[in-house]
């Protein structure tokens, strides 16, 4: 036998041969239904949650509160109408849109609203219905509309029942914060113990921003038989900080919750004064100090 013959031969890995990829299959409509009930359910979680950290009695913090919740559900509806278009749209294209592939498309959009489900088996649908060139499909004439309105839309319908939905879960939200423990009553409850202790009563002020000041007005007016009017209180409680600003400037924080600068005191002082912003620890000290 020849020695060339008896060689070894290496063979050499194609560069062409074919490579395993994995292709992930299209959303069915069953499992966009399912994916958009689960992310309504984690945001009606959200909302509750959301709904617990707004105490009663705080209006700013129920106010940001809302609108932070009004535009989360805002958002989630808007995507998930567009995914829902978008299934529809792709599904469409699949089908055909000539005029005999009308009953297919009202089974899809019958699907996507939770009437039925598509299927492409089914008998029920003509097989004229699901051919791809329009000159060949079977036309019947439209029905008549009645003269009593306009036949409702498969839109409209939809949109009701998605409102009527966000509503209920609304009310479930609502219910479930309400479990939560109230802690202004506790508190409520803390303060007439107290004060059954010391013999006097507690007295309702009209949380109109003001509350602070009326009650100091009414206390001096009840307990030392001298008047003055919310003006003048806030006045000497401005000018008083002011004066002290070292005794206060270390307890105060801005709006992004940093130690307030001189400039954001100013501020603060000057809306104590002239405005009806509402009065908390670092003014009931000052009042003492008076």
């Amino acid at each position: 036998m020849h020695p060339e013959l008896t060689s070894s031969i290496e063979v050499q890995p194609s560069l062409t041969s074919p490579t395993t990829s994995t292709i992930t299959p299209p959303e069915t409509l069953e499992e966009l239904k399912a994916r958009h009930k689960k992310e309504q359910r984690e945001l009606t979680a959200k909302v509750t949650a959301l709904k617990k950290t707004a105490t009663k009695g705080d209006k700013k913090k129920k106010k940001e509160v809302l609108i932070e919740i009004a535009q989360l559900e805002q958002s989630l509806g808007q995507q998930h109408d567009k995914e829902e278009k978008d299934w529809l749209n792709i599904h469409k294209c699949d089908i055909g849109s000539g005029t005999g592939s009308a009953d297919v498309i009202d089974k899809l959009e019958e699907a996507a609203d939770g009437e039925d489900e598509f299927d492409p088996n089914d008998a029920s649908i003509p097989i004229d219905h699901l051919i791809l060139d329009p000159t060949q499909a079977k036309t019947e004439p439209l029905p008549q509309q009645s003269h009593g309105g306009k036949k409702p839309s498969r839109q409209k319908a939809r949109k009701d029942r998605k409102a009527q939905a966000l509503k209920e879960l609304q009310d479930q939200a609502e219910v479930e914060a309400a479990g939560q423990v109230n802690m202004n009553e506790v508190e409520r409850k803390a303060i007439e113990e107290l004060a059954e202790v010391m013999n006097v009563t507690v007295k309702d002020v009209t949380a109109d921003g003001h509350c602070l000041y009326n009650a100091i007005a009414d206390q001096l007016t009840q307990q030392h038989q001298t008047k003055a009017s919310v003006k003048k209180l806030r006045q000497e409680t401005a000018e008083y900080m002011r004066q002290n600003s070292e005794d206060f400037l270390p307890f105060l924080t801005n709006t992004q919750g940093d130690m307030m600068s001189t400039e954001d005191f100013v501020g603060y002082c000057n809306d104590l004064e002239t405005t009806a912003v509402w009065g908390g620890q670092p003014e009931v000290i000052e009042s003492c100090a008076l």
